[in-house]
């Protein structure tokens, strides 16, 4: 296969896997928020979970890479569109629909 040719099944598959990296990545989030006033050091929870989170998410975004640039972008958009959705779900209502919060002077 020519190098500037795209296989459209190797996209979509790494559509998919960007998808489900971003709800694994969104949902431990989700996941680290809930438990941050029951634990005794919540930066140190905070930290190592981003430090996993974000240690996971690259090394699947390298393998993309290593399959193709039409790959890694095709991962890429799936992993934002879980997080789209993810603000829809798990988020607070007033800014899961894009709304910014008003405080007490706004």
């Amino acid at each position: 296969m020519n190098s500037m040719e795209i296989d459209p099944l190797a996209v979509t598959a790494a559509l998919l896997i960007g998808g489900i990296l971003g709800i694994g990545y969104f949902f431990g989030l989700w996941l680290t928020v809930q438990r941050l006033e029951a634990v005794k050091r919540p930066m140190l929870l905070l930290g190592g979970s981003a430090l996993v989170r974000i240690a996971i998410a690259a090394g699947v975004f390298y393998l993309l890479l290593s399959w193709g640039l039409a790959q890694l972008i095709g991962g890429v958009a799936g992993f934002f569109v879980m997080r789209l959705l993810a603000t829809r779900i798990w988020g607070p209502d007033g800014r899961a629909n894009g709304a910014i919060p008003q405080g007490k002077d706004g």
